[in-house]
């Protein structure tokens, strides 16, 4: 497979550009990448370590984009779609996923600079009809704690509700039964199902739907021209399909279809069921976060009051130990060496997405891939090169302790966990915590090749970090995700669990 640089240029169109300085950079782009910096690093030398984690990763077509002040490229790698040959490019557009959780937020911060809605009033005011399982949540969840995580609800089912204008309006009103993790602002716990309830909380208010909401209010003043949420608007686009690795020796299969459930992804449309762009948009969205609101097309995008808003930590994230982490309204806020980061992940059955913003650095990082079983290692070296050559901060990683950890009282985790389609047994047998994880998996909403929600049940030992926070340890000894617990049930056991982001209530 080809492996293409692009640096680009804000005048240039189309195709092998060149750095932002104008005209005349653009006929020299091929004899500057090998002597161009960013930061340390050469175009060149940084095109490298995108071709060599995408090959090691066994991802199939990759985009990377990076902004360092005044300098960014563009870099791709690979195949858009494997059946038909089509090669990546600059503009083609993967889906992002939940990273659309901070262009969600980003629209509704825009309806408060127009005083349409505030974050902090419940948001029933402005969806009278909303439904929830727990009366006092209902009357008093705010927009700012749906867009932090903190409003206690559930991650949500994935279901159905067709493909028209109304999908997301749909869904906020089957969610009567959605069960309450924790009491509102008592607790920090990812739900999918919140983000929703944000977005239609901004459909109301307008009475324009979502979709129309985020092309109006970011994308459009933004210029970002490759991005698309509406699937009948896909042909329009360079499109990549999602694709699942198979043997050695065999072609990645593609995976069908394209969107979770078919007609259900508008439905999650806040949350990151559509929207689909290039890393280069992305990026761009980014650096909005870099100038005080405002688009490189000079557009005041968001208020300085907005971006100030979204960049300020609201609560604490329980798994988080080897590094700062906390949550904003849309944005994580992560560190890189000590360096603030603020970003979001984002992953569905095409494609799978980073955000990285350091303010610090004054600086951009956004990946995207579409094997999204390659992506978390792809994007592990991307930025941990990236991270080194670019912005001299890198981000830390998840060890086992030097010395095994002594728990204050192991019999706090014990018990039953559960959240929407997932069920967590922590179990203690000679001081060793286990965690059987049994999922209900939808295979209207994964193929059975590619099993989007994993397979049906995991057995794996818990490592303590410190009271309260454990690494997963696989039976092959290799380290995964960090499990969190909180609360007090006044007999000194947890009341929730996080793992690593969706919040589960103890049941048992």
């Amino acid at each position: 497979m080809k492996a293409i640089v692009v640096v680009r240029s804000v005048s240039a169109a189309f195709g092998l550009v060149a750095l932002v300085g104008g005209p005349a950079a653009v006929a020299t782009a091929n004899a500057q990448r090998g002597t161009t910096r960013i930061g340390t690093a050469t175009v060149d030398q940084l095109q490298r370590i995108v071709n060599e984690a995408a090959m090691a990763s066994g991802a199939v077509g990759v985009q990377v984009s990076v902004i360092l002040g005044d300098r960014r490229a563009d870099f791709v790698w690979g195949t858009a779609n494997v059946e038909l040959g089509t090669p990546m490019t600059v503009e083609t557009v993967l889906q992002i996923g939940s990273v659309t959780k901070v262009f969600n937020a980003a629209v509704i911060m825009t309806l408060v600079d127009e005083a349409k809605l505030t974050l902090d009033e419940p948001v029933k005011t402005y969806i009278p009809d909303l439904d929830l399982a727990d009366d006092d949540a209902e009357r008093t969840i705010t927009a700012r704690q749906l867009l932090s995580m903190t409003s206690g609800l559930d991650n949500g089912p994935y279901t159905r509700h067709g493909g028209g204008d109304d999908a997301l309006a749909r869904y906020v009103a089957s969610l009567g039964k959605l069960p309450q993790a924790f009491p509102p602002g008592k607790g920090w716990g990812y739900s999918n199902a919140g983000t929703s309830i944000a977005g239609h909380a901004a459909e109301r208010v307008t009475g324009e739907n979502w979709d129309v909401l985020l092309r109006k209010r970011i994308l459009a003043p933004a210029g970002l021209t490759n991005s698309v949420t509406i699937p009948e608007e896909l042909p329009y686009y360079r499109v990549s399909v999602g694709h699942v690795r198979r043997g050695t020796g065999q072609r990645p299969m593609v995976i069908r279809p394209l969107y979770l459930g078919d007609n259900m992804a508008r439905a999650q449309g806040p949350a990151g069921g559509t929207l689909t762009m290039s890393a280069h948009d992305l990026a761009s969205f980014g650096q909005l976060f870099l100038r005080k609101g405002k688009a490189a097309n000079g557009a005041q995008v968001l208020s300085e009051a907005s971006v100030r808003t979204m960049m300020t930590p609201v609560a604490s994230v329980p798994t988080r130990t080897f590094t700062k982490g906390n949550w904003c309204v849309g944005f994580e806020q992560d560190e890189w060496s000590g360096t603030p980061v603020f970003g979001h992940p984002g992953g569905n059955q095409s494609g799978q997405s980073y955000l990285k913003v350091l303010p610090e650095k004054d600086g951009v990082l956004a990946v995207i891939g579409n094997t999204p079983t390659a992506i978390g290692p792809f994007s592990e070296k991307i930025f941990e090169e990236f991270g080194r050559a670019v912005f001299n901060a890198t981000p830390a990683k998840a060890r086992r302790p030097a010395t095994a950890v002594k728990l204050a009282n192991p019999e706090r985790y014990v018990g039953t966990y559960t959240m929407m389609g997932t069920t967590y047994e922590i179990t203690l047998d000679g001081g060793s915590l286990t965690m059987k994880v049994t999922r209900k998996v939808d295979h209207t909403t994964s193929t059975p090749e590619h099993p989007y929600w994993g397979v049906p049940t995991s057995v794996n030992r818990l490592v303590a970090v410190k009271d309260d926070v454990f690494l997963v340890e696989s039976p092959t000894g290799i380290l995964g995700g960090e499990i969190g617990f909180f609360g007090d049930d006044g007999r000194g056991r947890a009341t929730n669990l996080v793992a690593p982001y969706f919040p589960a209530r103890r049941t048992q």
